[in-house]
Parts: C-alpha cells; structure tokens; sequence
C-alpha cells in the first residue's frame, strides 16, 4: 500500500494535475475493495475502473505509473484463482498490450519502450509463478482434507473393530456368567453346595480369561510400526512352532501413516488366522512393492474348503479404507493368500 502514496506525493512535488488525487483514492478504494470484499456483481466493474486508472495515469501523467500493475498480479494468483481465458485474466493482459503497444507507437524514446515492455513481462512472469504456487497450496490442501478423511475413516473402522472384539468376546462372556450366577443361586437354595461351588470355580475361571482378553484388545490397541509388527509375529509363530521365513522389501522405503497402520493389522490378521486354523508348519511371508504394494502369506497347513468368497472378511473390510484386494491364490499344498494395496501409497 506504501506505493499508493507516490500518485498523492506527485500531486504536491512532481506537477501532477490535482484532480488526479481523486483518482488515486477511487484506485486506493477499489484495490481494498477487491481485496477484502466477496466477489459480486460490482467486482469487474471496479476491476475495469482499476485498470483505467493505472491505463490513463501511464500515458497522460507518468509512465512509471504502469508499475501499478502489480497491484493485480496478488488478487489473480490467490484471490480470484482465474484461468487464462478469464474476464478479469483477458482484461488485464489486453490492457498491458493496449499500453505496450501505444508505447511503442508513440513513445519519446527507446529507454520508454523498453521499459514499457519489460514491466508487463515482468509482471506476468510473477503473476504464472504465483499461480503455480497457489495451485501447489490448493493441491497440497486436498490432499491433506483427503488424508484427515482417510484417518477418520480409519479410525472408525477401528473403533468398529473393538466393538466387535468386545461383543464376540465379552458379550458373549457375561451372557455365560449371568447364567452360572442364577445357576448358582438356584443350587444355593436347594442346599447344594458342591454344585455351588463348582459353578463358582468355573466363574472365576471365566472372569480370569476375560480378563486376559480385555488386555490383548487393549495389546492390539497400541501402535506399532511394520518392522516392529513384523519382529513381533516372528517370535508369535516361532512360540507357537511355525517355521518362519520373512522378507519384507519395504524396509526403508516411505510409506503413509495409514498404509502402514493398515499393514500393520492385515498382517497380523493372517499371522492369527495361520496360529488358530491351519496347522501349519512353515509359513512364509514377503512383502513387497512392483505396481502396488504386496503381501504373499504362504503357509503348508490344511489350507481352505470350497472357496466361497466370503473368506478373509474381516482383511476386506480393512481394505476397504485403502484400493486394495485380497485373493487366495492357492487353497492348499501350499495356502497362499496375496494382498495388494494401491492408491495413494505415500
């Protein structure tokens, strides 16, 4: 705003017609105007008046008054985000040319027209680089809502998931416990005391598991990274006997904080579904990026029945919050189930 006093100044110190002063703050008026105010109906009759002024005051009164342009440049790159073939775009760049072009014409002297041109070139140098910057921003803040989204997806389907663990688990637990409990009151009535305090063990047994039960979901709750997740199922199925071969071929490479937490739980699901189903001896796991990521589980177990294609539900859903797939490529001699992930892996 410092550069709108130069107009004002030349009205007192440079010979500047004093009616100018009244164009100079219609200018000062409009350019706050554009600046401040939502886009309406008023808006490119003020842009037109704009470049009048910055129009007449270059050839009628000081041809430095066409760096006034640059007073247009901000609000085209950030404010109006307009295309090249926009009203207040052509205007713009039609009015540069006018001048350039009556500066060429009729112009006092070589120095006058090349700064006539160079000004406008300038200028529309930094008005394309400020837009490939605005676009950059807008980019970049997309991107970041479509993560956030992402994320709170994400964290639904896993809050979806602790409310099934809790149901399959603990619903069904205390359903058990209220019955043994009335049970119990019941021989407690008839004087049988035996059976009272079998039920009684068999309660404490119950609420003991439980108990254990409620600290794995909590367990799973806690975050891990792939390689930490991938060391931890190592010993889980060398502890329950299973011959292990892993390559992981991510190590090192960048991956989203979604992809990986999501990693992280598809592969602790087949590593679970390997301990308690399929009896396997040896299991091999690599994973790896080509067109997408990667996961191949190969296990010699018992393998699958006739595929129905509801198997693995539970990986299809997680999946479902990424571009992903999961396949049973072999059902037996050996298993192998592959997962992909593709998308926005990064």
């Amino acid at each position: 705003m410092i550069f709108l006093s130069f107009p004002i100044l030349g009205v007192f110190y440079f010979g500047y017609p004093f009616w100018t002063i009244w164009l100079t703050a219609g200018f000062t008026l409009s350019y706050l105007t554009i600046i401040h105010s939502r886009v309406s109906s008023w808006t490119n009759l003020i842009w037109l008046y704009m470049l009048a002024y910055v129009f007449y005051m270059t050839i009628a009164v000081n041809g430095g008054m066409m760096w006034f342009f640059f007073y247009f440049t901000s609000p085209l790159a950030f404010k109006f985000k307009d295309n090249l073939v926009s009203f207040r775009m052509l205007s713009y760049v039609f009015t540069m040319l006018a001048l350039i072009i009556f500066a060429i014409v009729y112009g006092v002297d070589i120095t006058s027209q090349i700064m006539t041109v160079l000004v406008p070139v300038i200028n529309l140098t930094m008005l394309f680089y400020w837009k490939k910057e605005a676009e950059k921003s807008e980019q970049e803040r997309v991107l970041w809502e479509k993560n956030q989204q992402i994320n709170l997806l994400s964290a639904e389907n896993e809050r979806n998931r602790i409310g099934r663990d809790l149901h399959d688990t603990l619903g069904h637990t205390f359903a058990m416990m209220t019955i043994k409990t009335e049970l119990a009151l019941r021989q407690l009535e008839k004087g049988d005391l035996t059976a009272v305090r079998k039920n009684l063990e068999e309660l404490h047994a119950t609420s003991r598991s439980s108990m254990q039960e409620v600290r794995d979901i909590v367990t799973d709750l806690t975050y891990r990274s792939l390689s930490e997740e991938l060391t931890s199922l190592d010993e889980l199925l060398t502890t329950a006997g299973i011959e292990v071969h892993l390559t992981n071929e991510l190590e090192g490479k960048l991956l989203s904080p979604v992809v990986q937490s999501t990693l992280v739980m598809l592969v602790r699901e087949l590593a679970n579904n390997v301990i308690k189903h399929s009896q396997a001896g040896q299991v091999r796991l690599r994973l790896f990026e080509d067109q997408a990521i990667t996961v191949v589980m190969e296990d010699d177990g018992i393998g699958f029945g006739e595929l129905t294609g509801r198997e693995l539900h539970s990986i299809r859903d997680r999946l479902g919050l990424l571009t992903g797939t999961v396949t049973v490529e072999s059902r037996k001699n050996p298993t192998r189930v592959v997962l992909t992930i593709e998308g926005d892996k990064r």
